[in-house]
């Protein structure tokens, strides 16, 4: 019942500040999922497990499978200086972060853990901002594969650092990270896994998506099916599943020159999972209780993130094809954080929470409240960089209050 209460204060409070304001309607499930948290309406538990844990890599992967079936591997390997610079924005905002714990007296540990958190960027906001401002076009097809990319490096380094690396046993939250033979074992398995429910699920989709109708309500269940079976599995076998839904939209994409076309229920059901995503993101973090000091690295840490995520894209804009000063609201969308790197806190702190507890709650108790504070502002600066870019069909401020907006009922 609480849930159900949930969802619904959640989607009204989305529809009033999309309205009333234009911008998306995530911000509206932020704040709901916010007093959630606060209130302890829920009881979640974390790090993610059972059916949560399942229902977040489903919301994840449907988003990530949308997002990755736009990429067209030819294409792109002609372009390496854009490989280059989705690289470097990645790795900057990890070395920033890094950096900046490291000044304010964290351990390597957990420098280099809320370090790796802060490498993902969020196609599934951009999906939402795209979809509510109706917005397309160069800046934002390329705001969505450099958010894509930068994924697919915080989904293997975060990886790695999880199942090879582990902190120095003990309580001391000042410890670093040592690597083990039997991690590297461990990791071997899980990148196997991987790339098998990869080939698993670009297996089962590929035909229905090809030879059934995009109209068809059957075909969006079957693919949703499949996305929670390849779910379980990794949460019971091990592998990274929404890595594994990165890697099967690009193979879809690219068994064929048409691009991909997804049922219209498919793209409904993405819309209520990620509704449940924001609001499941945004009351993890409202269950930390906050203070000064928190507040403060926190704050430093988001910065850094923000420094080193636009830094890197407008270092490298001038050879990517679309113009130096396109290059700002492309690196503003880039800002965005969400329920990918709530993934990829949730699996360091499950991993880590046997061998050094300390470190696990310092990494949780900064990475959540980073990740919606970076939400927040991510969606802000990425939904007022797409306005002003021109590519949005859908005004923000007093343009949506004059809108009008066709009932449903008419």
């Amino acid at each position: 019942m609480s849930w159900c209460i949930l969802v619904a204060a959640a989607a009204l409070a989305g529809h009033m500040v999309f309205r009333l304001t234009g911008f998306p309607r995530m911000l509206g499930y932020t704040v709901v999922g916010l007093f959630a948290g606060w209130l302890g309406f829920g009881d979640l538990p974390w790090p993610l497990q059972g059916n949560t844990q399942v229902l977040l890599h489903t919301a994840v992967g449907t988003s990530m499978l949308i997002a990755a079936s736009q990429i067209s591997l030819k294409w792109l390997l002609r372009q390496p200086f854009l490989l280059l610079q989705s690289l470097v924005e990645s790795m900057a905002a990890l070395v920033l972060v890094t950096g900046t714990l490291q000044l304010l007296g964290m351990g390597w540990a957990v420098s280099l853990g809320v370090g790796v958190v802060a490498m993902a960027a969020s196609p599934s906001v951009l999906l939402r901002i795209s979809s509510d401002l109706r917005s397309s076009g160069a800046v934002t097809d390329r705001s969505l594969l450099m958010a894509t990319l930068g994924c697919i490096y915080a989904l293997v380094l975060g990886l790695v650092i999880t199942v090879a690396w582990s902190p120095v046993p003990g309580t001391d939250a000042q410890s670093g990270l040592v690597l083990t033979a039997a991690g590297m074992g461990h990791l071997l398995w899980n990148l196997g896994l991987t790339l098998l429910w990869a080939l698993l699920t670009t297996a089962v989709l590929w035909p229905v998506l090809r030879w059934t109708s995009s109209r068809s309500d059957s075909t969006a269940l079957y693919m949703l099916a499949v996305l929670v079976a390849a779910s379980l599995l990794a949460e019971r076998l091990g592998g990274s599943s929404a890595l594994g839904f990165v890697l099967a939209g690009v193979m879809l994409r690219n068994l064929s020159p048409k691009p991909m076309v997804w049922p219209s229920a498919f793209m409904a059901g993405n819309t209520m999972l990620n509704l449940l995503m924001f609001v499941l993101v945004a009351s993890m973090a409202g269950q930390m209780a906050p203070s000064a000091a928190l507040i403060s690295v926190v704050a430093a840490a988001s910065l850094a993130r923000l420094l080193g995520k636009m830094g890197g894209v407008l270092l490298l804009g001038a050879g990517t094809g679309i113009g130096w000063l396109r290059q700002w609201p492309v690196a503003c969308a880039q800002s965005p954080s969400s329920g990918l790197a709530l993934l990829i806190a949730s699996a360091q702190v499950a991993q880590w929470a046997a061998v050094n507890p300390e470190v696990a709650i310092s990494v949780s108790s900064i990475a959540l409240p980073m990740i919606v504070l970076c939400e927040v502002i991510g969606v802000l600066l990425a939904s007022l960089a797409l306005w002003r870019s021109g590519e949005a069909h859908r005004g923000i401020g007093l343009s949506a209050l004059t809108s009008k907006e066709k009932r449903h009922d008419t």
